[in-house]
């Protein structure tokens, strides 16, 4: 197995990963999605070739033959060609079905030419528990694919990244207003990226190049995140009208769809991995240290998950990742996917 490398160790490479596959896992999706915006831009500089070297197969579409026939041409006016697997639900594929992912990958060496990235969306992977015992499913990709895990950022690396942010879009902003930003619209990157710029362009409307705090509650949306625990709740336990009634007032307060779904996955991916070590006996302290949670809130997640069966969490999941394609592969913008998933359930 390889080790587990960062975000950063992996950009440090990034002009070297021909005939290499990386599974992108962890909490911070949009690191992901710019890990692969970057590699990207890295190999396939010419995108005059990019029908040629640039590769894209959904979770729907993939089969093992798929993979095998996109590694096997050479790159065109290029040194590598990049492959992207997208979409890939790991918690509920069958053993089979991942057996025969890993031993396609295997080959890749025949074909040292291309780069696999697979970017895996937060819950839709079990870590185990990391760094000392990972999933089982983790183990078996790290045969193939060199593992890159993507935490979210510390507070102050955050607050600087949102700075940088604000820079690039022609504004500037104090530390303490990205504080301010952070504290009112929640630690989302995708989140945040989208009120920045909502920010930036209502600052440069105005004729200022400096965003203030005050600009802050006039622009931005406060942080959904109690709304996505409620309508995770409503939904793991059927009381449809509720559920729609908390997606009602995220729509209202215009929170993206992938970030709804993303906020769902993840309090639903908490809420096994709760109900997982109860039943092993750990305390609330020892679940709260292990998942890296509040203790209010596993205590809140045990409330929730004792009223519901695990193979109802487990649907949820599987639900929840297809509904995350059906807006991904929609262009993002559409709701009905999870007003859907609200309905299965």
């Amino acid at each position: 197995m390889y080790d587990i490398i960062t975000e950063s160790d992996y950009r440090k490479q990034i002009d070297r990963v021909a005939g290499r596959a990386f599974l992108f896992f962890g909490e911070e999706d949009y690191l992901k999605k710019a890990a692969v915006r970057a590699t990207r831009e890295a190999l396939c500089q010419d995108p005059t070739f990019a029908a040629f070297n640039d590769v894209t197969i959904d979770a729907l579409d993939y089969t093992p033959d798929q993979l095998l026939n996109a590694m096997t041409p050479p790159p065109m006016m290029a040194d590598a060609r990049l492959i992207v697997l997208r979409g890939f639900d790991f918690t509920a594929m069958k053993q089979q079905e991942i057996d025969d992912l890993t031993e396609t990958l295997s080959a890749l060496s025949e074909y040292d030419y291309n780069a696999v990235l697979i970017p895996v969306s937060a819950g839709l992977l079990d870590e185990g528990f990391l760094p000392k015992s990972p999933g089982k499913v983790l183990k078996k990709l790290a045969e193939v694919a060199v593992p890159v895990r993507f935490l979210p950022p510390t507070d102050a690396k955050l607050a600087l990244w949102v700075g940088r942010h604000f820079s690039h879009l022609g504004v500037t902003a104090e530390p303490a207003v990205c504080a301010a930003l952070i504290d009112y619209c929640g630690k989302s990157m995708f989140v945040l990226a989208n009120e920045i710029e909502k920010l930036a362009f209502y600052a440069l409307q105005n004729g200022r190049k400096v965003v203030t705090s005050a600009d802050v509650p006039v622009v931005a949306a406060p942080s959904s995140a109690p709304d996505a625990f409620a309508l995770s709740n409503a939904i793991l336990a059927g009381r449809g009208a509720e559920a729609l009634e908390a997606l009602r007032v995220m729509k209202f307060q215009r929170v993206d769809p992938t970030f709804v779904l993303g906020e769902i996955a993840r309090t639903l991916s908490d809420m096994q991995n709760v109900r997982v070590l109860t039943e092993a006996g750990k305390s609330a302290a020892e679940i709260a240290s292990a998942l890296r949670l509040h203790a209010y809130k596993v205590g809140l997640l045990q409330r929730a998950v004792a009223r519901v069966d695990a193979r109802r969490i487990s649907r949820a999941l599987a639900l929840t990742a297809e509904a995350d394609y059906a807006v991904k592969r929609g262009g993002g913008a559409d709701y009905a996917p999870i007003e859907q998933l609200v309905c299965a359930l």
